[in-house]
């Protein structure tokens, strides 16, 4: 067993899901992050610009979650960045939506268990899962506009 589960074992089921958050929350800023990254490699005109807009709506989740950790006295864990980024929009983006997607799912169980815990928090945390859902097919739909093998 690692050293993280066996630690989790003796933290209150509270402080085991602000951990889990805080993982989340990482994987949120790395999302921000790569959407900015890749906005600034984008050549083309609309596909930079719904990539700008997400970047600012990611950004804006990642802060809102940074900030629910901290009023709980707690901080994004450290998040590490994929060794290859893509050699294209395509690949770029394919990648994007699949920590978009991951982000989504964790929102959604966190939100589940947070129920029964703090209502409030549960609240917030299913508000960030429907915004994330909307922007999932926003990256969707610019990701298939990249696809190469994708028909119009």
């Amino acid at each position: 067993m690692s050293i993280i589960k066996k630690v989790r074992r003796w933290l209150s089921p509270r402080s085991q899901l602000l951990e889990r958050l805080a993982e989340t929350a990482a994987d949120a800023e790395i999302l921000a992050a790569n959407l900015s990254r890749h906005t600034a490699l984008c050549h083309y005109v609309t596909l930079r610009s719904g990539l700008a807009e997400l970047t600012i709506a990611e950004t804006a989740q990642a802060n809102s979650i940074r900030q629910l950790l901290l009023e709980h006295g707690i901080g994004p864990k450290v998040a590490l960045v994929p060794s290859h980024d893509g050699s294209s929009n395509w690949e770029r983006l394919r990648n994007d939506l699949a920590l978009q997607v991951k982000i989504h799912r964790a929102l959604q169980a966190q939100f589940s268990e947070w129920s029964a815990i703090d209502p409030q928090i549960a609240g917030r945390l299913r508000e960030s899962a429907i915004a994330q859902d909307r922007r999932i097919e926003q990256l969707r739909d610019l990701t298939l506009k990249c696809d190469p093998q994708a028909l119009d």
